[in-house]
């Protein structure tokens, strides 16, 4: 009792639990869980008030599914500023300097930030109460598949408050979180997709067991899982996933606790004037090709005709930091072909379509990863170093100032697209090694015949790579709505760290909400499917590339395919979105003083 009694009335919890819980965020994400959820068992509940146990198991897998996403999503989007937010408002050596104990700071931040997503845990128990009425469903299971949500809240968390306490910027923090999630909660699947090697089989099936979802799924269908996962037992995935949530538990609470106080030597880099002169040029040309473009080296003045914030930002934000662009770039690369070679040796060369998903997926992937990120701090920056004055006071208009901006963060992004090359080239040896039908793919009462011999090559190179322009059009458009959605999130958030919660939770809907329309089945029209399938980059990408989609079978929308009804999609909100950005830019300018 004296414990718990500490506890409550630890400083720190309670400050960080009260700010926490009065935030307009906390609220609107618990409203929201809640009625997502709710309206999830309302659609799925049989009008005629009879359930078999089929669908008792379906929606309540279907419903679990969604609470441990929104938990998992919650969690690390309120862990993962904890520690950084303190470093960037210089109160954290203010903590370290009070009457507290280590013990205590350390115990008041765990338990204040934890505390907040296991009181929205608790929030979604009532629904999942009703869920449980629907039948068929057995306390056993019912408890078995809270613990599940319940570890993975706690053990994600932690690893949100271990990773904020290495990291010393908030948007940095988040991205690295998320990646996390990304990786345990979902990728861990990848090795035994990937790789057919019978001797690491066990270790590839332990390896999947780690996933929340994979133990969620063999908990509530035991058979059908045991039966298309070789060599797997439903019992011991749950075994599995409990024994490594305690051990990656603990890694991360020893992380958190290591560094809290002890961070890491954040390297700063070193101030250099700049030189005009040819023997330091030709000097630190030696480091090749870190400083091939050197962002020392004295500039010509801009000229009128550029714009000087993008000038700017390619000057301190791409080229500023050239080891880290061309260091993760190598990463990437990497990471693709191997990729590409584990695919090739899985399915073999004839396979193309699943070289090809394969290859689209990894680079919608990345955009989807690096897009919200990379202009999510546009605005936001620009506030916190009080140079949106500066910027006001300058000639520049709210809309030279975005669409510098968007430029900049596009070739960001753009740059680390150039990672899948390697595999762009590869899709396009292989299609030039089938032989399309082209009188197919002109329209009606068109024929080879009625071309000349320039007209027939034009016409057959790009019947030849029209998917590769297909995919390059859907990559473009997609990294542009991302990395609007990132600029415009940033005109209006406070902070860096919610402008990229904010832009991660956009492309989350973007790509994962729209694809919830399927879990509803047959309740739902093919046309109201496709509505929502067309917002998808990635159904769009994966109709170009297969025959029998997601989208195959579903009625066209305006009389075009899904993909391309994506385009125009994603064009028109990103012109939306960049107005937005500019109207409230220029706003900025006006209530500056």
């Amino acid at each position: 009792m004296n414990f718990i009694s500490n506890t409550l009335q630890n400083p720190i919890m309670k400050r960080e639990f009260q700010s926490a819980a009065r935030m307009g965020k906390t609220i609107a994400f618990a409203a929201f869980a809640v009625f997502s959820l709710a309206f999830i068992i309302f659609a799925l509940w049989p009008r005629s008030g009879v359930f078999s146990e089929a669908n008792s198991n379906e929606l309540f897998t279907i419903f679990m599914g969604a609470e441990l996403t929104f938990m998992l999503l919650m969690t690390a989007g309120f862990t993962s500023s904890a520690i950084t937010s303190e470093r960037e408002r210089n109160t954290f050596a203010m903590l370290q300097t009070s009457l507290l104990s280590p013990g205590e700071i350390l115990w008041g931040k765990l338990v204040g930030a934890l505390g907040i997503s296991f009181v929205l845990f608790f929030i979604t128990l009532p629904v999942a109460s009703i869920c449980a009425m629907s039948g068929g469903i057995s306390m056993a299971t019912l408890g078995s598949a809270l613990l599940i949500v319940a570890f993975s809240t706690l053990v994600f968390g932690l690893m949100g408050l271990a990773v904020s306490a290495i990291c010393r910027k908030t948007y940095v923090s988040i991205l690295l979180t998320y990646i996390g999630v990304a990786v345990l909660a979902g990728a861990t699947w990848l090795p035994a997709a990937l790789f057919n090697i019978e001797m690491l089989r066990p270790f590839f099936l332990k390896m999947r067991a780690i996933s929340p979802y994979e133990a969620l799924f063999a908990l509530q269908f035991t058979e059908s899982y045991e039966v298309h996962v070789t060599g797997a037992s439903a019992h011991a995935v749950f075994s599995t996933f409990v024994i490594a949530m305690c051990v990656l538990g603990c890694i991360f609470f020893f992380i958190f606790a290591k560094y809290i106080f002890a961070p890491p030597n954040f390297s700063r880099s070193k101030t250099v004037e700049q030189y005009d002169d040819k023997r330091t040029l030709r000097k630190r040309r030696l480091g090749w090709p870190f400083y091939l473009i050197d962002p020392l080296k004295r500039k010509k003045p801009i000229p009128s005709y550029r714009n000087p914030v993008f000038v700017a930002e390619i000057r301190s934000k791409i080229f500023g930091n050239p080891k880290f662009i061309i260091r993760a770039l190598s990463v990437c690369i990497c990471i693709s072909l191997c990729l590409l070679v584990a695919i090739l040796q899985q399915i073999g060369e004839t396979d193309l379509d699943k070289i090809r998903a394969v290859a689209i997926i990894f680079q919608l992937g990345l955009v989807a990863i690096l897009a919200p990120t990379v202009s999510s701090g546009s605005i936001t920056d620009e506030k916190v170093s009080d140079t949106l004055l500066l910027l006001r006071l300058s000639p520049l208009t709210s809309l030279n100032v975005v669409i510098g901006k968007m430029k900049a963060a596009m070739m960001y992004v753009i740059i680390f697209l150039l990672s899948g090359i390697p595999v762009l080239v590869v899709l396009v040896f292989l299609e030039t090694s089938i032989s399309p039908d082209f009188g197919a793919m002109l329209p009606a009462g068109f024929s080879l015949e009625a071309f000349g011999n320039a007209e027939k090559a034009i016409v057959d190179g790009i019947a030849i790579y029209w998917r590769v322009l297909a995919w390059s059009g859907v990559l473009l458009v997609t990294c542009l709505l991302l990395t609007s959605a990132g600029l415009c999130a940033s005109c209006f958030a406070p902070s860096t760290g919610f402008a990229t919660a904010v832009s991660y939770g956009f492309a989350l809907v973007l790509t994962v909400g729209s694809l919830a329309v399927l879990l509803f089945g047959s309740r739902v029209s093919p046309e109201v499917q496709a509505w929502f399938l067309m917002f998808n980059p990635f159904v769009a990408a994966l109709e170009i590339t297969l025959d029998k989609s997601l989208a195959s079978g579903l009625p066209s929308i305006f009389g075009n395919k899904l993909w391309v009804n994506n385009l125009y999609i994603s064009v028109a909100l990103t012109v939306v979105l960049l107005a937005i950005s500019a109207i409230k830019v220029h706003i900025l300018f006006k209530e500056q003083k």
